[in-house]
């Protein structure tokens, strides 16, 4: 089943006539993930109820568009337009519905967001509204929801293919990082790898010294000292991303704290893993991690002030319940769903560590897709 006919069931439950996604210049990842191709100018894809699909795309982009989604089995009728003002014709005839679904997110301020569905522009939505008076528009977050996060088989085997990628070029580091060297040379060095087979799902974070101390630090010309140096970083290929930190020792000896702080963040990860299983309360991995984390001796709530993880998918935060001990029980993990397990201990101003893997959740045993190494890399 492609995504159009998957999404196409999901409207059919959601009880509209068909689904918008309105995206310029890359404003809606949705076009990219339904296309297969990045088309940046204006496209506009409608996923109908009845199977009677349609992209809108400008005159130099919609062969491109429609070689993909015959590549892929899809059918959806491709048509171009020159101009703008062309449009208001040509989506009328779309419109003319009882309702429809667009790309807009609802209760922004509470658990149960839908944000991760708002990407339609103020000025797109007044235009589309003011063409079709009478049609209902309602937030396509139940569509999104179901297309992105459990993921398919060939998504899974997407993921354990970037992820090994992901692991051989991390496991050079030892080989290219010099002191001397920048925050930035390390982070340029592992992105050009990253591009000679895909490219970084989002910006590496390279922290040295005290920058660890910052979970989304950015990186910089600061030279690589003796002492920590942690490693976030990521890479896509085909429609699934990697999401992997590592922390690292520069020296020939690393201090007892950070051994100590290492060893036991490495367990209280191995900890949560038990818990990434299927229908399992969001919550609970956390939970557990700094219950260890606890138990050893740390400040959790001062230490650890981020969540546990995260969805992991076509964007490198996907679509899915955060993993937080602060969150409630009714958000549950589901069999496929994919996650990062990234603890962290952080001393401002001096030094941090975070360790990070990517994980499919599982029915009774999650499977770890990334490792870190269980005694810290010495360079």
């Amino acid at each position: 089943m492609n995504k159009f006919e998957r999404a196409q069931e999901l409207i059919k439950e959601l009880n509209v006539d068909g689904w918008l996604i309105i995206s310029d210049e890359g404003s809606d990842v949705h076009s990219h993930f339904l296309l297969g191709v990045n088309a940046p100018s204006l496209n506009y894809i409608y996923i109908a109820a009845n199977g009677e699909h349609q992209v809108l795309a400008v005159e130099m982009e919609a062969p491109m568009i429609e070689r993909s989604l015959k590549n892929k089995g899809i059918n959806a009728k491709v048509k171009s337009f020159s101009t703008k003002k062309e449009l208001p014709l040509k989506l009328k005839s779309l419109l003319n519905k009882p309702r429809i679904a667009l790309n807009f997110g609802e209760n922004l301020f509470n658990d149960k967001s839908s944000s991760f569905a708002d990407h339609l522009k103020v000025g797109d939505y007044l235009a589309i509204t003011d063409l079709a008076p009478n049609t209902e528009f309602i937030s396509s977050a139940p569509i999104i929801y179901g297309l992105r996060s459990v993921k398919n088989q060939e998504e899974l085997k997407d993921l354990r293919n970037v992820c090994k990628a992901t692991l051989e070029i991390l496991e050079t580091i030892p080989n290219i990082v010099k002191k001397g060297m920048s925050e930035n040379e390390i982070k340029a060095e592992i992105e050009y790898q990253y591009m000679k087979i895909g490219k970084p799902s989002f910006p590496s974070i390279v922290g040295t010294g005290a920058h660890s101390a910052d979970p989304h630090h950015n990186t910089s010309n600061k030279k690589i000292e003796e002492g920590v140096l942690l490693i976030d970083t990521g890479l896509k290929i085909d429609q699934m991303c990697s999401d992997i930190t590592w922390t690292l020792w520069v020296g020939k000896k690393p201090s007892n704290e950070f051994l100590n702080a290492y060893n036991n963040l490495y367990e209280s990860k191995e900890i949560a893993n038990k818990y990434f299983v299927d229908k399992t309360p969001a919550n609970l991995p956390a939970i557990k991690c700094r219950e260890y984390l606890s138990e050893k001796g740390y400040d959790h709530e001062k230490l650890f002030f981020h969540g546990l993880g995260h969805s992991l998918g076509f964007v490198a935060h996907d679509i899915g319940p955060r993993v937080s001990w602060k969150i409630s029980d009714e958000f549950k993990l589901f069999e496929n769903m994919v996650y990062t397990n990234e603890p962290g201990l952080y001393w401002k101003g001096e030094w941090g560590i975070r360790l990070e893997d990517d994980i499919i959740i599982g029915k009774e045993k999650c499977e770890k897709v990334t490792y870190n190494h269980k005694e810290p890399l010495l360079i």
